[in-house]
């Protein structure tokens, strides 16, 4: 049935087939079936053709052999298909003959080669346990012999073997020999460790701080030189007796202090007996263990590193450098272990004081005090302190909450102070002359530099820029209580000009600090925090706290956030510091926040130069409308003096500027004046020179006025005040030269801004040269014609 319409389909298709090409032969037109004689000879022939190359009987002369030559191919592999298959089925018959009579013989094999494994599995851990016991013989026997070194060094062969198998899945081969291990550790230990303790004793250590216990050390030191050789093998031994880091007990500091290590053995005995003093003194009900009085413990622990300092610096240094130790140092390293007791002391301490926040803030002072202290004991600042504590989540955020709120209490005093504005050394300034800086200035900025020393050696980057954060908070609130007691004063008011130079002194301080190690680290790692931030909001990994400074129109509004310091790995984030990004890296630490200091301090130099300039302008108005066509000659007077009108205007002039040079300090008052001498110039050129008509007389007085007057008023500030005034000494040239030069100008002018295109006209550039002639350099020619034509005794 299925074969049946197979049949029929083909049939179909070949019928569709031919139908097809019909139509496509001969068309609709019926003349085209002439042409089927033509057609059925051509299909004929090309049927013959084929018939021909598919004839297997054809010879390669007389047409293509390549099919026939390809059947006899395909045949011949296909009789050689057919005795490969028989071969095939033949050997396999035989394999699988053969295979059945191995099979016993392999099965045997199999066991007796599983026994073999096994065997060797035995003689390999059976080597192992015995390589164990030798080392354990070994050092034994270097015991009873009394030859301290070499137990030392099968036990230190005996820890790489334990340190070796510690990834191996024979667990009790592991425990074995961390037991072994453990077992000759310990009696290593107590015998060496009783060696080093009684050699410390017979150096009177610990030195404890009193007369008569000084003077037993001294005798004790003389007389203990031949414990110098025990001190040596004892401490020698005792540094090489390590165990493997998977046998180290955790420490409950290692909680506090992620990654701590634990001293090298022999300090460890030399912290041991100073540990169990501070732990009966400081731990115990004794009357010394107050929590209100943290410094007694620190200070005594101060005292120890300080009496014991000379004994390691002058015995220990010595033989840890010669133990391979070269990078650490034995004061260093004692002050480590001594520190440890303070850090758990404070951590367990911090908790109980609960909401007494005078208290706590006491706990955090003498913190610092205590950790600044030992680094003048040469204690590393990289080296784990108690300043760890302090980063913990809850301490530190109490911390920088009691910081915060000190700080806004002591601006708010230092500003309602009576002498807020006063210099803070009266007329005894020194090297704040220049600067007129007031006290509530010097003493807000003494404040910064307070907060910047207490978290500078903050261990954990994101504490630090917690505490940045908050240093630009207190310094945008103190710019907003400066703008709102500026604005209750008139610009030319004493207050008024102690807060422009408060402002200007608070930039030039950011300016400094900004280039200062800490604050580019600061800088460097908030922009670090800022991009993984970033790229954590972006995954979709949850929101971290935002760190930075937003602006909203003329305010900066700071958001330090109740960033904690987070458990996640800050390594992530705070990676080592690299000072090539430095020179990449774009903007500084305080860039947001000078930037509006100095936007406040340019608008109000502007205010103090406008309210001048209206108390000028005020007071010229008889000057600006004088009698300057109608004045006398020169030759009139005895003596020429300043105008009536002028002194007026430059009495005011000088009033004001004398004001503001006792208020403000020489560098701001420096762009005040020369802000306002540009002012002036413009005023004076506009509103009197262009605004008049002059004649000899009243052109003569003008520059009298201007050279006089004006200039000699500027020139108690700059040597050459007419460099300031260009337009107004340029104007006085022209008004008051001669009046034959000056209609010979006026012509030279007038006829190159006029040519009649004649070989004898002048040019622009003759006009320029003219001008250089007579010292008038700035002005350009059409408005020195302009001059000149406000002169009255000029006639063409």
């Amino acid at each position: 049935m299925k074969m049946a319409d197979e049949e029929a389909k083909t049939s179909a298709f070949t019928r569709n087939k031919l139908i097809s090409f019909i139509n496509a032969e001969f068309g609709d037109d019926v003349k085209q079936l002439a042409r089927a004689k033509e057609l059925l000879e051509k299909l004929s022939t090309e049927k013959d053709i084929i018939e021909e190359k598919l004839s297997l009987h054809v010879t390669a002369v007389d047409g293509d052999s390549s099919l026939r030559t390809t059947l006899q191919t395909a045949q011949e592999a296909h009789k050689q298909i057919d005795f490969l298959v028989l071969e095939e089925k033949e050997i396999s018959g035989k394999t699988a003959e053969h295979v059945c009579k191995v099979q016993p013989v392999v099965e045997q094999f199999l066991q007796f080669s599983s026994k073999v494994q096994q065997l060797e599995k035995y003689t390999h851990y059976l080597t192992w346990i015995l390589k164990i016991d030798e080392f354990s013989s070994s050092i034994r026997s270097a015991l009873l012999i009394k030859t301290e070194n070499r137990a030392v060094e099968h036990y230190v062969q005996l820890t790489t073997f334990s340190r070796i198998l510690d990834s191996s899945s024979c667990r009790q081969l592991v425990i074995y020999a961390n037991d072994t291990v453990l077992y000759w550790y310990k009696i290593l230990l107590e015998k060496f460790g009783n060696e080093f303790d009684d050699v410390l004793k017979g150096f009177g250590w610990p030195f404890i701080a009193s007369p008569d216990t000084k003077q037993q050390q001294t005798n004790k030191e003389q007389i203990a030189d031949h414990l110098n050789d025990r001190l040596d093998v004892a401490f020698i031994c005792l540094i090489r007796l390590q165990l493997p880091d998977a046998l180290l007990t955790k420490e409950a500091i290692s909680e506090i202090i992620p990654g701590w290590r634990p001293l090298p053995l022999p300090l460890q005995f030399l912290v041991k007996p100073l540990c169990r003093r501070f732990k009966y003194h400081f731990c115990s009900k004794k009357m010394t263990n107050n929590i209100k009085k943290p410094e007694w413990y620190m200070t005594q622990l101060l005292t120890w590193v300080r009496d014991h300092s000379s004994f390691l610096e002058e015995r220990i240094q010595p033989l840890l450098d010669k133990a391979g130790f070269k990078y650490s140092t034995a004061v260093s390293e004692f002050t480590k272990g001594l520190l440890q007791l303070a850090i758990e002391k404070l951590a367990a301490d911090l908790p109980k004081l609960g909401q007494d926040d005078v208290l706590f803030s006491h706990t955090i002072d003498e913190t610092l005090v205590f950790c600044k202290e030992l680094v003048g004991f040469g204690y590393p600042i990289n080296q784990p302190g108690c300043l760890y504590v302090l980063c913990s989540d809850s301490v530190f955020n109490r911390w920088l909450d009691l910081e915060d709120k000190s700080a806004t209490e002591k601006v708010d005093a230092i500003l309602q102070s009576e002498t807020a504005w006063q210099l803070p050394y009266g007329d005894n300034i020194t090297d704040l002359e220049e600067l007129m800086v007031p006290e509530c200035t010097e003493a807000f900025m003494t404040l910064m530099l307070v907060i910047t020393d207490r978290y500078k050696r903050l261990p954990n980057p994101l504490a630090k820029i917690k505490f940045f954060n908050m240093q630009l908070l207190l310094l945008d609130d103190f710019r907003t209580r400066l703008v709102q007691i500026m604005r209750e004063q008139h610009p030319l008011d004493a207050i008024y000009g102690s807060i422009l130079n408060a402002i200007n002194y608070i930039i030039l301080i950011l300016k400094e600090w900004s280039d200062l190690p800490l604050f580019l680290r600061l800088h460097y790692y908030k922009v670090e925090y800022e991009n993984f931030e970033t790229n954590k909001k972006k995954q979709g990994n949850g929101d971290l706290a935002e760190i930075g400074t937003e602006k909203d129109g003329d305010s900066n509004t700071i958001s330090v956030s109740s960033l904690v310091v987070t458990n996640f790995e800050i390594s992530e984030v705070f990676h080592d510091f690299d000072q090539i990004k430095l020179d990449f890296m774009k903007g500084m630490a305080f860039d947001n926040t000078i930037s509006l200091f100095e936007h406040l301090r340019k608008e109000m130099r502007k205010i103090i130069v406008e309210m001048i300039m209206y108390d000028t302008k005020a007071r010229s108005q008889h000057y600006r409308k004088d009698r300057w066509m109608s004045m006398p000659s020169q030759k009139e007077y005895l003596k020429m003096t300043l105008s009536d009108s002028g002194c007026e205007l430059f009495m005011v002039l000088k009033d004001r500027l004398h004001l503001v040079q006792q208020q403000l300090c020489s560098p701001l008052f420096e762009e005040v004046w020369q802000k306002l001498s540009q002012l002036l110039n413009k005023y004076i050129y506009e509103e009197v020179v262009l605004q008049n008509r002059f004649n000899e007389g009243g052109a003569t007085q003008l520059s009298y006025d201007i050279t006089r007057g004006l200039f000699s008023l500027f020139g108690e500030y700059t040597q050459r005040p007419e460099n300031y005034f260009k337009d107004l000494k340029e104007c006085c040239i022209l008004l008051t030269l001669k009046a034959g030069s000056a209609m010979l100008l006026k012509e030279v002018f007038q006829n190159a801004m006029h040519p009649n295109h004649s070989e004898d006209s002048l040019k622009p550039t003759d006009c320029v040269k003219a001008l250089q002639d007579i010292s008038i350099f700035k002005m350009l020619p059409d408005t020195a014609l302009k001059i000149l034509s406000l002169r009255t005794d000029l006639h063409i």
